[in-house]
Order: C-alpha cells, then structure tokens, then sequence
C-alpha cells in the first residue's frame, strides 16, 4: 500500500496497489508500486510475504523506489520472518514488523526501526511516560514475561544447527538451514497436492515462503479445513485477514480458502499424510 496524498492533508490519504486483482492476484511486482509512488508520497507499506500463498515482493527494489521519491518504506515481516534469514538493513526498511508467536514465541510483536527514524516522531502518549526513544512508544510498562519467552525462542532458534561465534550469526546459519529444508518440504507439498482432482490453488510466482493455499470443488473452504482437523491435520480457513486479496478473487464472500504452512518442525511424513488427506476428500 502506497501513502499518496491526492488532496487535502497527509494523514488522510492512502491508496492500495491494484496487483493482487491485475496480475493474477499473485504477485507485487515493483514496476506497479513506481507507478504509485510520486512526490506527495509519505510512506509505501509493503507486505514481505503473503500469508496466503508465500509470495515475496522484491521488497528491496520497492524500498528503493519510496526512497527516491522521498517516503519511508513500512515492511510487513509477520509472515516471512518464520522462514528467511531476514537484514531490515539490506531490504532497506524504514520500519520492519514481525510477531514472535510466529517463530515459536510468545504473543508479542516489535517494530524494528533506526534510533533516528523513531526520534522524528511523537506519538500520543500520557505525560507521565517516557519521553525517550524507544520508550515513548510503548504502552505503559513492556511485560517481562513475555520479553523473556522472545529470548528463549531466539535462542532455540539459533541453537538448531547455527554455526558462528555471535548469536546473529548463529541465528542466520541457522535459518538458512531452515529455509533449505523448508523448500524441500513445500516442493513435495505442491507435488503431492498439484494433480489432485478439482484442486484450485491460490497462485504464486518466484520466491515464496512454504505457504499454499487452496480449494476443492463442491466444497467450502471451512468444511475441507473441519475434515481434515478429524484426521489431526491442522489447517485454516478463511481469509486470514487478507480481505482485499481474496476480495480481489471474488472469493471472500464464499469462504476464502484453506491454508496449509510448513515450519520447521514438520516431516516428510506428515506433507504426504496432508497431500494424502486432501486427495481422499477430492474425491
């Protein structure tokens, strides 16, 4: 989403990118967002990976463009932050977003940003908080607890199989392993589930975090996500917050779609038992 001031004041104007339904709704191509991007623009927001089908916009040519154009580029990295070794610094983001409850932390976010982007500016905020840097952006007091479980899950996630003297190193061995053996994992995933009868994926192009998305004939997405939580095989359904994506595929108002992800944890195994599962309901 590009921040374009049409008229009137700043605050009050955005416009979306109209990818999601002119290019087969599977892709943010850059060339679409220099479109967008002029010298009114303030802020180009732009997703890392979709939580539908994986896709990754080139992020780093599209912050490139808000740059030039004078705007600050706001990174979505919930999605893609589980699966790719991940430099705010080299994607050129000006804020970058993740959740920890994706990689198997607790329920809390963060919004990465340099010292300086934050000093310029102010929240709302009581008087009697923090008016430092980052401190004036939180809500009250951080809650410990849950600080405390992000640093285990990025301990435990540097630990498996990392290789390095620092814990930033480690932690990038680490999820370049991740990302290998995730790929593996998704391409038997699509394989298994490409020549199913009636099956529908969501499409996607290029780089993709382990993500597919799908649907089956006849069926609603909630009833194929419902049969095959009886087998103990955990999907979702819906339109997972993306509402203009599946708005854009006239697909919303008829249940989205199921979603199925690979994280780190999960067996060749269990890809074939869901491939199997899905091919059982198809026909």
């Amino acid at each position: 989403m590009c921040h374009r001031p049409a008229s009137g004041p700043a605050s009050h104007r955005f416009r979306s990118s109209p990818t999601a339904a002119s290019r087969s709704a599977s892709r943010f191509c850059a060339s679409c967002s220099a479109d967008l991007v002029n010298s009114r623009t303030r802020l180009v927001a732009v997703t890392a990976a979709s939580n539908v089908a994986g896709s990754c916009p080139d992020v780093r040519t599209i912050a490139a463009i808000a740059h030039r154009a004078g705007a600050l580029c706001y990174v979505d990295g919930v999605h893609a932050t589980p699966h790719l070794p991940i430099d705010v610094a080299r994607l050129g983001a000006d804020f970058y977003v993740t959740s920890a409850y994706k990689w198997s932390g607790p329920h809390i976010a963060a919004c990465v940003a340099a010292s300086q982007t934050w000093a310029g500016l102010r929240p709302q905020k009581l008087v009697a908080s923090s008016d430092a840097v980052p401190d004036r952006f939180e809500f009250g007091t951080p809650s410990f607890e849950l600080l405390a479980g992000v640093t285990a899950a990025v301990d435990h996630l540097a630990a498996l199989g990392g290789s390095g003297t620092s814990r930033r190193q480690q932690l990038i061995s680490s999820m370049t392993a991740i990302r290998a053996y995730e790929a593996y994992l998704f391409a038997e995933l699509l394989d298994g589930l490409a020549d199913i009868p009636g099956i529908w994926l969501c499409p996607a192009e290029g780089l993709r975090c382990p993500t597919v998305s799908f649907r089956l004939d006849g069926q609603s997405p909630a009833h194929t996500a419902e049969a095959l939580g009886r087998q103990n095989i955990c999907t979702f359904a819906g339109d997972y917050y993306a509402v203009e994506y599946f708005t854009a595929l006239g697909l919303r108002a008829d249940g989205g779609a199921v979603r199925a992800s690979i994280y780190h944890y999960n067996t060749v195994a269990e890809v074939r038992r869901l491939a199997t599962a899905v091919r059982a309901l198809a026909t």
